[in-house]
């Protein structure tokens, strides 16, 4: 009788880590990611992925014109709990790096500082954010549940929190021409652009294969 049940057990316990794990592929507002889902029960898991995101994004603040490059490089750690087949919330964080680098576009020969024209020639501008190491993620979704084997789509709707913390740059030329007072007013526009992604949206779509 024992030994019966034991063999249930173990029967009981190879199935269900049969079924519990999942590797997946998505893209998003975040980037490309590559990740691992386990399952940790019938209402919970546990996943963790790569992110990786490169994209040139043009912006203005004032009068002053960027080309900007926004670069993710960063793990994400997530606790999911399924208030149904498919649905769930999800709970977690991105860890790594996040930023936005940029460069002040001239026009016509020249460059805009906080609504004052100055001359380019020679002169730069240069702009660095970055989010914070470690970012809260709150979100919901479907799929990632791996109720059987066999391939399966996920989709999920969230946001990261956390604000980026800008440091604008400028040539000696540049700073002499308009002055510490106008680089630090326009630095502070910069930081009230990027303020408005503090809590930055995630959405994603991919697919995933539970074993």
């Amino acid at each position: 009788m024992l030994k019966t049940l034991s063999a249930t057990a173990l029967l009981s316990l190879v199935a269900a880590t049969a079924t519990a794990g999942e590797t997946y592929v998505g893209i998003g507002t975040t980037g490309l990611e590559v990740g691992w889902g386990q399952a940790l029960s019938e209402r919970s898991g546990i996943r963790i992925d790569a992110e990786f995101l490169s994209y040139k994004r043009n912006f203005s603040t004032n009068d002053t014109d960027y080309d900007a490059k926004l670069k993710f490089g960063n793990v994400g750690v997530f606790y999911d709990y399924f208030m149904g087949s498919t649905f769930r919330l999800t709970g977690g964080a991105l860890i790594g790096q996040r930023k936005l680098d940029g460069t002040g576009r001239p026009t016509g020969g020249v460059i805009n500082i906080n609504g004052t024209s100055y001359p380019a020639a020679g002169e730069s501008l240069t702009l660095d954010a970055r989010f914070p190491t470690v970012s809260p993620y709150l979100g919901l979704g479907w799929g990632h549940k791996q109720a059987s084997n066999g391939p399966a789509f996920f989709f999920d709707l969230g946001a990261a929190i956390g604000r980026p913390k800008v440091k604008l740059t400028a040539t000696p030329g540049l700073v002499a021409l308009a002055g510490q007072s106008n680089i630090d007013a326009e630095q502070s526009a910069a930081q009230d652009k990027a303020d408005k992604f503090r809590v930055f949206p995630v959405v994603k779509l991919g697919f995933g294969y539970s074993f």
